[in-house]
């Protein structure tokens, strides 16, 4: 039995192929302050193992994107940095400029060498903040009121210190 030309064309399904339609938007870049703020933190951080300032911290590429660079996490929408880790790299002298990356929910400094008190830092200035890890951070001294300020706190953690990091005033109470 043979298959003539008319039976076959007219038996000729067309095949489409797509592909999933994007359901996201794309990811979104660094937005300036952010990159400037973690720049400036860069600039104020020294590699600092056993308290002797050795080095400049350099661990990101002012280069690159910063939504790319280790221990940054961003909001995919906006490119607002929302999770900085910089958790046992040996750092020490000071952070103030964490306090200007207003949308961050999780700070993890823990491991590192600040040996300072935590009073001069603007802990109310993160409203957004749900974790914030200083664990082994070489901190002193009483806590700052400001921590109480933060509402949508789920984790501190203040373990581990060299020396007393005390809870007075303001009290858990507080």
């Amino acid at each position: 039995m043979g298959i003539s030309i008319s039976s076959f064309h007219s038996s000729l399904a067309l095949v489409f192929s797509f592909s999933p339609l994007q359901t996201h938007l794309p990811k979104q870049y660094c937005l300036d302050d952010q990159r400037s703020c973690l720049l400036q933190l860069q600039h104020d951080l020294y590699y600092a193992p056993n308290f002797t300032f050795t080095s400049k911290f350099e661990l990101w590429d002012p280069n690159t994107d910063c939504c790319s660079w280790e221990g940054v996490t961003c909001d995919d929408a906006i490119g607002h940095v929302i999770g900085l880790d910089l958790s046992y790299k040996n750092l020490s002298w000071t952070f103030h400029s964490v306090f200007d990356l207003h949308h961050l929910q999780r700070l993890n400094l823990a491991g590192n060498k600040f040996n300072t008190t935590l009073l001069s830092y603007g802990f109310d200035e993160l409203p957004n903040l749900t974790h914030l890890n200083l664990s082994s951070s070489c901190f002193h001294g009483q806590n700052p009121m400001e921590i109480s300020y933060l509402t949508r706190l789920v984790s501190l953690d203040l373990s581990y210190q060299d020396a007393t990091l005390r809870l007075e005033k303001p009290s858990f109470k507080t």
